[in-house]
């Protein structure tokens, strides 16, 4: 680990009294034993060193932070393969950029959000809230997809920021996690529109193969 201290004369290094600490962490992936490089910032509050010895105190440091970059990316992301490629291949980039660019990433899903609910739910309406508002109205759409979606414009905070509802592509601001629970909503609504119903057309095609062979009609 590469610690950023500023020089002193006495002690060789310079602790602040209270601030932001950066530092890089150069550690190999337990996995594949590739290199990882972490660049964080702690947030930090440190007795100074010469208090500490001219009191016979032990320096006591507490300190918390967050990650800035970690190298390298998200390489490799699974999308189901019932995924059209349209909502796919915005859907990989939203997911490659999330701990990079949480602004772009965001403004990625919530396009794909929009083309999905006018391209697969035939709703089009003069904003992404009013289209949230016909999704969650649906009949058949199950309540805790209905739940999810509807949180976003709370999550993203619609309401107060026009360009995002009207311009969904559009790379704003971000409020906190709402990159993150826009690709869980999507991945969500993913797996209702595309996957389920694959697979059970799958299951119903393996049973009428199994009811031909008993000589019965099969499912429709």
């Amino acid at each position: 680990m590469v610690k950023r201290f500023e020089s002193d004369e006495f002690y060789g290094v310079s602790f602040r009294d209270s601030g932001n600490l950066p530092f890089d962490f150069i550690c190999s992936c337990p996995n594949c034993d590739g290199i990882i490089f972490i660049q964080a910032q702690a947030n930090i509050n440190i007795i100074r060193p010469e208090t500490a010895y001219q009191s016979s105190e032990e320096l006591e440091e507490s300190s918390g932070g967050v990650v800035i970059a970690i190298y390298p990316y998200r390489k490799s992301v699974f999308i189901p393969p019932e995924v059209p490629e349209k909502y796919a291949n915005d859907f990989r980039e939203a997911l490659l950029v999330l701990d990079l660019s949480p602004m772009a990433s965001a403004a990625l899903s919530r396009r794909i959000l929009q083309t999905i609910l006018r391209d697969e739910f035939n709703i089009q309406r003069r904003n992404l809230a009013d289209e949230i508002d016909s999704f969650i109205a649906l009949p058949a759409i199950p309540s805790y997809l209905t739940g999810a979606v509807d949180a976003i414009r709370n999550v993203g905070n619609l309401a107060a920021h026009p360009l995002k509802n009207t311009n969904t592509g559009e790379v704003i601001n971000v409020e906190p996690g709402e990159a993150e629970w826009l690709v869980e909503v999507l991945d969500s609504l993913f797996d209702f529109q595309f996957v389920q119903p694959k697979k059970l057309q799958e299951r119903r095609e393996r049973l009428n193969i199994k009811l031909q062979d008993l000589g019965k009609p099969p499912m429709k």
